[in-house]
């Protein structure tokens, strides 16, 4: 008998996962797979049990929010099995999955899994720390994640970023802002930064204007954007007006697709992996695992996404 493993957070999602748990044990026994439920019980547990048993499976599952994810990639990684996994999506955000376009119902999404459709993508390397789909740092990467939900979804995301940058002076900007070196493809950039991310993702924090159109999650590159600190209420607008239409030509942004990007910033400023803390420093490397991980997605008949 196939052997599976579901590990998943009881508490993403406000515990929701909780109400779907028999259905999606009862997919996965219907297709054929001896189950093991493994709920985690604090930060990175998820991740080291992975990491102990996934050679132990035929796949490996998690469900939880962007930050189960994560763990999810980095125990698969840890573990050297190579082995496939899933992904039943119980957080608010839940960029990866969307990006995936793995339905967010989780019976649904327990469907896709024993399908059995596969896909191959790309993993980030941060300082040696593997992250699912963005490294990011700035003024808006704890706007994007610390959003309530219901305004995100009553304004749309993009609308609700911009209402933040609106309400913001450039004071504030200058006072937030990080002076950087950064290095990518041969070119540097110098100056003062409020925002930065390298990713492997369509959208971050729900916010699909956050990312350079054209972007890819097999391609071995990152995706990356700069947000150079405005300096005059003109710089300022230039930069809502490039991230709502998706017009990034502008001096006060910097898009770069790279296999390898590093940074010196003047001081230790924080870092978010996947949405969750990912450490201070003032010096960072990241880099991308081409195809890394393989991942099961709705195949190209499947109608039960949105």
């Amino acid at each position: 008998m196939k052997k599976l493993l579901f590990v998943y957070n009881p508490h993403s999602g406000k515990g929701e996962i909780g109400n779907s748990l028999s259905d999606i044990v009862c997919v996965f026994t219907a297709a054929g797979y001896d189950v093991t439920v493994h709920p985690t019980g604090a930060q990175s547990d998820g991740r080291d049990y992975i990491a102990a048993h996934a050679a132990e499976y035929d796949i490996a599952v998690s469900s939880g929010g962007d930050g189960m994810l994560h763990e999810l990639f980095d125990g698969i990684i840890a573990s050297g099995s190579g082995v496939t996994c899933g992904y039943i999506p119980a957080g608010t955000i839940n960029d990866f999955a969307s990006s995936l376009k793995i339905p967010k119902v989780p019976k649904a999404a327990a469907e896709v899994i024993v399908a059995g459709n596969t896909a191959s993508v790309d993993v980030g390397v941060f300082n040696g720390s593997i992250f699912s789909y963005v490294a990011a740092f700035g003024l808006f990467t704890k706007v994007s994640y610390a959003t309530d939900q219901n305004m995100k979804n009553l304004l749309g995301a993009a609308a609700y970023f911009i209402e933040i940058l609106k309400s913001m002076d450039l004071k504030h900007f200058r006072e937030a802002s990080v002076r950087a070196k950064i290095s990518a493809n041969g070119e540097e950039y110098q100056d003062e930064f409020i925002f930065g991310m390298a990713g492997n993702t369509y959208s971050v924090g729900g916010l699909a204007n956050l990312v350079p159109e054209g972007a890819s999650m097999d391609d071995g590159l990152l995706d990356c954007m700069f947000i150079r600190t405005p300096k005059s209420l003109a710089e300022l607008d230039a930069i809502r007006n490039a991230i709502m239409t998706r017009r990034y030509d502008i001096p006060n942004l910097i898009c770069v697709k790279t296999d390898r990007v590093e940074m010196f910033m003047d001081r230790e400023i924080e870092w978010t992996l996947d949405g969750e803390f990912g450490g201070s420093t003032d010096h960072a490397v990241i880099g991308v695992k081409n195809r890394a991980v393989t991942i099961t997605v709705p195949g190209s008949d499947d109608k039960s996404h949105p």
